[in-house]
């Protein structure tokens, strides 16, 4: 092998391997992202939630006054 095949071989490594990891960020990535909006929407159906019992609470105390 002369050293023109060695580094075509080396470049083609490098750019495979570059390939790779490259591919690994960007679904993992994703899948951060896809994380970070199922907190959120949890967080947001945890509020709706408490706000809903406040508002049952508050009807409840209403209705049985004497």
């Amino acid at each position: 092998m002369n050293l023109k095949k060695i580094g075509g071989l080396l470049l083609a490594a490098i750019l495979l391997i570059g390939g790779v990891i490259l591919a690994v960020k960007l679904i993992s990535g994703a899948f951060a992202l896809v994380h970070g909006a199922l907190n959120t929407i949890l967080g947001i159906v945890v509020i709706l939630a408490l706000l809903g019992i406040v508002a049952w609470m508050f009807s409840y105390a209403r209705r049985n006054r004497k």
